[in-house]
């Protein structure tokens, strides 16, 4: 009776023990690359968002324009979303706007309203989403939300920037015809691990070699566990330019975000201006 009592112990104590190794080993499990992007993604998306920007060119340190602007963000459908973005001042690029469709899926759409070309868009062709937009350091690539399963990305080793625990990632076009399109051979990102922001991205070029660099500073806490940067660096080391955004106010009301923003005719009956 007593080496049975015992026996029963034994067993007890071993699954217990089994418990928790393996509870130990469950917290103890590291998020993979696509895992920090999708949990990234799901603290910090919203259906809707306004903002109005202030974006300031600069030429080998100096400041070569600055330019006001609106930008629009608005999910239609489960894994399409729709941005607007729409230049107000100065005189020069008053009304320019690139309406974006982003899918999940399949192949995004772009289309670019000039005033001066009255009532038509122009469609931006898949080789030319690598180029640079309205002379920023910004292409058109870069301003289309990224479709994660069309990507691959590889946990790197982590990294501390300014005092903050990151997450390092890199991410690889695995979609045959957008790595055909890209302008990048990889990107690596920089995510926060307090609170999975994304705040630095290096592009590097075809070859491999890092040529532009986003930083995402000014953070702000706007809702629950979401946060978004009210500054926006992009520079381009080789060119020796850099293009900054920064956030006035912001939204993320749906009457901010109509849908009937996000198509073609908005734009060529020109009510964006108004």
């Amino acid at each position: 009776m007593i080496e049975r009592r015992m026996a029963l112990a034994v067993c007890g104590w071993l699954a217990g023990a089994m418990l928790v190794v393996a509870a130990g080993g469950a917290v103890a499990q590291e998020p993979t690359g696509r895992q920090i992007l999708d949990e990234s993604s799901k603290r910090h998306s919203r259906d809707y968002e306004a903002e109005s920007q202030r974006m300031t060119l600069y030429s080998k340190g100096a400041v070569s324009e600055q330019r006001e602007l609106r930008r629009l963000t608005r999910k239609v459908a489960d894994g399409e979303t729709r941005y607007l973005m729409t230049f107000t001042s100065p005189r020069g690029v008053r009304g320019v706007a690139l309406l974006t469709w982003s899918f999940d899926k399949r192949e995004d759409d772009q289309w670019l309203y000039l005033p001066a070309e009255g009532s038509r868009t122009k469609r931006i062709a898949k080789g030319g989403r690598r180029t640079a937009f309205m002379g920023t350091d910004y292409t058109y690539e870069d301003l289309v939300s990224e479709s994660r399963d069309k990507f691959s990305y590889e946990r790197r080793p982590d990294e501390t920037i300014e005092g903050a625990a990151h997450f390092v990632v890199d991410a690889m076009a695995s979609d045959p015809d957008l790595a055909k399109e890209t302008g990048y051979k990889s990107r690596r990102l920089f995510v926060r691990k307090d609170n999975y922001f994304i705040t630095r991205i290096d592009y590097s070029d075809r070859r491999g070699e890092l040529f532009k660099r986003q930083t995402m500073s000014n953070l702000v806490n706007v809702e629950g566990g979401i946060w978004r940067a009210n500054t926006a660096r992009m520079e381009n080391m080789r060119e020796n330019t850099a293009t900054v955004i920064e956030v006035g106010e912001r939204q993320f009301a749906d009457a901010a975000v109509p849908e009937r923003m996000f198509v073609e005719r908005y734009l060529t009956s020109q009510e964006h201006m108004r």
